[in-house]
């Protein structure tokens, strides 16, 4: 009988799994219930930073680069009206349908031997003294829930887990009728912040060959991903699609969907809880990159260190991880996601238009953006030397 319910069956929760067996827990001790049935639609951009892509590559070899549904761009590029510049990553960033990246991920659990339930709605988790109970169609009980179940996942809820930022999010797909797209790079624009609306707005390729388009590329000829990330929660969902409309005929673009989807973010907080006795969160449950919204890198990092745990946890007979959000706030990743939820807070915060003068005149920032060394969502280490650039290009009068 399963010991461990793992809830979600994205990247949060599958990684979860596959960390979970390399640190040494038994397939028969993990179930994976989700409430879809896969391949299901994902609304999501698609993109995979480099780290990303490397990540998928550390528990799924065989899937990067080599899936048909994905392509390769070379760089992101920010952009406002104060200017632009590209961001060059160690290398590429793939695009891929998230319906099939997220189906070869959950096939790979399956075929570890993990038992998955696939069309399983969970309506509620209650933690007892010595175990966990799930609800579903009936009961079930558990030595251990993880809650892999998104922004507003129900293990949360059902725990008192109260969420951080949740910010809101809208996209469909467009095709060019005045633009000239470069399909090789990421553009994020950060026009929203002039309007009101703390965030930014994207324009990325579609990687959809499996319905149309280039075989050799993975990408649809023409079709593009617009949409806007409001990184507060603020902004109506009619604001968000009227504005994305505008910044589509503005850019010279025309949507061909027939109208905009729209999902919810939860933002990655230094004092967000993510555990009581025999549940943990990981993955966006937890939450993600609060400057972008980059989703599957930080769920990656975060569910490798919560199997980790789960599994000292396990082998110590216990059903509390000590400083479960403590120390990984002390790891690599902790430390750089609290360093992109200070550049939210101030990007997204109080004096927005100088901070975004900022981003796009410092110049140590823009040395690290095009040298190609470094990768987006890891400059925590590089903290001293942005902020001691900084002071200094305010002494000399040149920011």
């Amino acid at each position: 009988m399963p010991r461990i319910a793992v809830v979600g069956a994205g990247p949060a929760g599958t990684s979860f799994v596959l960390h979970a067996l390399r640190a040494g827990v038994d397939p028969s001790d993990l179930v994976l219930l989700d409430r879809a049935r896969f391949p299901r639609p994902k609304l999501c951009g698609g993109a995979l930073t480099w780290r990303g892509t490397e990540l998928i590559r550390e528990i799924a070899p065989e899937l990067v680069p080599h899936e048909r549904a994905r392509m390769e761009t070379t760089h992101l590029r920010f952009r406002c009206d104060l200017g632009d510049f590209e961001v060059r990553e160690g290398g590429g960033q793939w695009l891929y349908d998230r319906a099939h990246l997220d189906a070869r991920l959950l096939e790979l659990v399956r075929d570890a031997g993990v038992e998955v339930r696939e069309g399983t709605a969970i309506k509620g988790v209650e933690a007892g003294t010595d175990s966990v109970q799930v609800r579903t169609r009936g009961t079930e009980r558990f030595d251990w829930v993880v809650g892999a179940d998104g922004a507003r996942g129900v293990v949360a809820r059902s725990v008192g887990l109260a969420p951080g930022i949740v910010g809101r999010l809208v996209e469909a797909v467009y095709e060019p009728t005045d633009a000239d797209p470069n399909p090789r790079e990421l553009i994020f624009d950060f026009d929203p912040i002039r309007d009101g609306i703390p965030g930014y707005a994207w324009i990325f390729p579609y990687p959809k060959p499996e319905v149309a388009g280039q075989a050799n590329t993975g990408t649809h000829a023409g079709l593009y991903k617009l949409g806007i990330m409001d990184g507060r929660g603020v902004a109506a969902g009619e604001d968000l699609r009227a504005w994305t409309d505008a910044f589509a005929e503005r850019n010279g673009y025309r949507r061909v969907d027939t109208k905009l989807a729209g999902w919810p973010e939860h933002y990655y907080s230094h004092r967000t809880r993510a555990h009581v006795p025999g549940v943990l969160l990981t993955g966006e449950a937890w939450g993600i990159d609060p400057l972008l919204g980059e989703g599957i890198a930080p769920s990656i990092e975060i569910s490798r260190y919560a199997a980790g745990r789960l599994k000292e946890a396990l082998d110590a007979g216990v059903r509390t991880i000590p400083r479960y959000e403590k120390t990984f706030r002390k790891t690599e990743p902790g430390q750089n996601l609290r360093f992109q939820e200070r550049l939210a807070d101030l990007l997204y915060g109080k004096s927005p238009d100088r901070w975004l003068k900022v981003l796009f005149s410092h110049r140590r920032m823009l040395e690290l953006a095009a040298a190609g060394t470094e990768a987006y969502g890891r400059l925590e280490k590089h903290t001293w030397m942005l902020t001691r650039s900084y002071a200094w290009q305010l002494l000399t009068g040149n920011l």
